[in-house]
């Protein structure tokens, strides 16, 4: 199934690029608002939302005046804060921590020439989690799924000069972990609040 809708998308992307008008390069970067959903059953307790951020690369093809799709990549902070409340009113407090290479394929409509709106599946590859509490740090990459599907909405407002700020949100389609002793349940999710300039 993943196999099957990763090639819809580069079957998609290839048929628009062939079609595009005009093809431009930029980056971008900026804030990332990350959380995992449905922790409850996690020994971990609550989940609450872990700032970190993207920084990455983008390709925009334009098909005509209002439509366009963009590929990026991109380093991405994601994870979650959680909140254990144990016996006798004792918090316990920490970070899972992740990190991954995000490849979103957005399709963009321009409302007007200046503002968009965008919608787009997006893949990811884990490169790295850590679950923190206190000065405690482990390793938990091995109890986690390598890849991870979801998908982004958005809109965005682009000057003439290349420069924007853009606003997302992604959710995840696949559950993030594989082991049998932690919530097999949760999902990524999180809102991106980005600058970027096109070249």
């Amino acid at each position: 199934m993943k196999k099957l809708i990763l090639s819809g998308v580069l079957a998609i992307g290839t048929m628009l690029a062939v079609q595009a008008q005009n093809v431009k390069f930029g980056i971008k970067g900026g804030l990332n608002l990350a959380k995992l959903t449905d922790m409850g059953a996690l020994p971990f307790g609550d989940a609450k939302t872990l700032a970190s951020f993207n920084v990455g690369g983008l390709i925009n093809i334009g098909i005509n005046k209002t439509w366009s799709i963009q590929p990026e990549i991109q380093y991405s902070g994601q994870g979650t804060k959680y909140d254990l409340q144990i016996i006798g009113g004792v918090h316990n407090r920490g970070t899972i921590k992740t990190d991954y290479i995000n490849i979103p394929v957005m399709v963009q409509y321009a409302i007007v020439p200046s503002f968009f709106v965008e919608a787009g599946p997006q893949v990811g590859a884990l490169v790295g989690a850590k679950w923190k509490t206190g000065s405690t740090s482990h390793d938990i990459k091995d109890s986690m799924q390598s890849a991870d599907f979801g998908l982004g909405f958005g809109f965005g407002y682009k000057t003439d000069m290349g420069l924007g700020i853009g606003g997302r949100y992604n959710f995840g389609l696949t559950k993030v972990f594989d082991t049998s002793d932690i919530n097999q349940n949760s999902k990524n999710s999180g809102a991106q609040i980005d600058l970027f300039y096109i070249f």
